[in-house]
């Protein structure tokens, strides 16, 4: 997890105002940007850009930019917000900041400081807000207290060592308190949205003819399931596999959940689909039926349009994925930084700028071009098959 949210905020929060902004900015940051899908779809994004800047940069400009370890977003942050916050000693304060946090994605130094700030913060939310308003009212007893009620709230969140201290008194309290009944409502709505998924990606599954272990794999996988352990989970799924029919109550369950929620039917049809093609035969049925489910729901006819269109076999190539694999020369069980580099050191020799500048004939700079598509089409693909994880 990265700490981007929290280290931009206390930076903020710091400059406008002072100590106690820089801490409410530590844990504002982490419940509302590290904690959340803002982190992972910015991380996203900055990955799509990094790799247009690499198609789409000239080789004489391309062969600098290569040779960077790492990432450089990081060093960009800490330069643009120190040197405008703090002038510049906060320049190179955060350039050192922003390299190590976050451009050295190799290094295990790197990674503990980033998995025991998270850790530490997760752990002890509630202690850190507690203390954050003490301190921000100038008071030590509050400051004290806050601590305490924290300990006990964190406590209270684990349900692992506060249930059993205090017996009677204590479940007494867990059926009557009104922060659990909202817990609960949210904890309900959630498992509701899984089971809902569950019946459904089932149909989807079996609109092929059958249910391959490859489809229960990839849906295990999006949603963080080591097992159909669930009891009710396990129920919705296997009965809903038995048929592609009644799927219409699964559809207008997730139409109650999400109500206006665009960005979760969106995600829906998203995961439908990305367990449509996990088997690699995607056909007519499979999309007919989560054209009807996506309908349902009631998702914008064009917003489904654009997700089919990222998961719909391509008809001008029977490339296959081992096939892509090939083309960069890396085994299927290399990892996304293993595929990238040698994706980047393919793009730095068949480059076409740098064939033409080697006095090559026009025929050797037009084979390289078709060899520089085809890589690129091999990264893009393999990359996009990867995304159900």
């Amino acid at each position: 997890m990265s700490p981007l949210g929290k280290f931009t905020l206390a930076l903020l929060g710091l400059r406008i105002f002072g100590a106690s902004g820089f801490f409410w900015g530590l844990f504002l940051g982490h419940i509302l940007i590290d904690r959340t899908k803002v982190i992972k779809n910015l991380e996203k994004q900055l990955s799509i850009v990094d790799d247009n800047i690499r198609l789409f940069l000239p080789y004489k400009y391309y062969r600098y930019y290569n040779v960077i370890d790492g990432n450089f977003w990081g060093k960009l942050w800490g330069t643009i917000l120190g040197s405008i916050l703090f002038g510049f000693h906060g320049f190179i304060i955060c350039f050192i900041i922003g390299h190590f946090t976050f451009d050295t994605p190799n290094s295990r130094h790197a990674k503990a400081f980033r998995l025991a700030l998270d850790n530490f913060f997760n752990t002890h939310l509630c202690k850190i807000l507690g203390a954050i308003i003490g301190f921000s009212l100038h008071s030590p007893i509050l400051l004290f207290c806050g601590i305490i009620i924290g300990f006990f709230a964190d406590l209270y969140r684990s349900e692992k060592q506060f249930r059993p201290l205090f017996g009677f008194l204590n479940k007494f309290w867990f059926k009557i308190n009104p922060f659990k009944f909202l817990i609960d409502i949210h904890t309900a709505k959630s498992n509701s949205l899984v089971q809902s998924m569950a019946g459904l990606a089932a149909k989807v599954a079996k609109a092929d003819g059958r249910v391959s272990e490859n489809e229960i794999r990839v849906f295990k996988k999006l949603f963080n399931l080591q097992d159909i352990t669930d009891h009710r989970i396990s129920k919705t799924f296997n009965k809903a596999k038995e048929s592609i029919d009644g799927w219409e109550p699964y559809a207008l369950q997730i139409l109650r959940l999400s109500k206006d929620d665009l960005e979760l039917k969106e995600g829906v049809i998203e995961n439908l689909f990305k367990i449509a093609t996990a088997d690699g035969q995607f056909g007519n049925e499979e999309l007919k039926l989560i054209k009807e489910i996506a309908k349902t729901i009631e998702l914008p006819e064009g917003n489904f349009d654009v997700i089919r269109q990222a998961y719909e076999p391509k008809i001008a190539t029977d490339s296959t994925v081992a096939d892509f694999y090939d083309v960069l020369g890396v085994l299927r069980t290399a990892t996304d930084a293993e595929i990238k580099s040698k994706w980047k050191e393919l793009i730095n020799i068949y480059h076409p700028d740098r064939i033409q500048a080697s006095g090559a004939t026009a025929e050797e700079v037009e084979k390289a071009t078709l060899k520089m598509a085809e890589i690129n089409n091999a990264y893009q693909n393999i990359m996009k098959s990867r995304k159900v994880a």
